[in-house]
């Protein structure tokens, strides 16, 4: 079944933003605690972690408006991205890899929410060759 096909398909996307704002969030804290990045640079993905969360809330809120047609992508495929992405930023060392898979999973939100294919699958494959790239490390 192609993605984000029916509302419950909005709604399972939203969730795996949270939990991607949620492991945001925490490695954040621990990049401070460790000093391994800058307050100003700790600063600015909060915010990220913040847009990140407020699009899957409206996600939530707009689930059934935002049913995408013809989107040749599959949900589980998709879904396993964000979450393939969420467990990779858990563990990523270079603070550089990951802003760019946040500012990358920030892409593919706001995509989603614009319910308009080509971008979401644009977005969908920067953030799959973030964590292809990650695992040649």
């Amino acid at each position: 079944m192609a993605a984000l096909s029916t509302a419950t398909e909005v709604e399972a996307l939203a969730d795996a933003f949270g939990k991607s704002a949620d492991v945001i969030h925490d490695r954040i804290m621990k990049a401070i605690k460790e000093e391994n990045m800058k307050l100003a640079q700790a600063q600015s993905l909060f915010q990220d972690e913040t847009a990140l969360r407020i699009k899957a809330n409206a996600l939530y809120l707009e689930a059934i408006k935002l049913v995408v047609r013809d989107l040749e992508l599959e949900q589980t495929e998709l879904i396993k991205c964000i979450n393939k992405a969420t467990s990779r930023m858990k563990t990523i060392d270079k603070i550089s890899a990951f802003v760019d898979l946040v500012a990358d999973l920030l892409v593919l939100a706001a995509a989603a929410y614009a319910a308009k294919p080509g971008p979401i699958v644009a977005a969908f494959e920067e953030v799959r060759s973030d964590i292809t790239a990650l695992a040649k490390g």
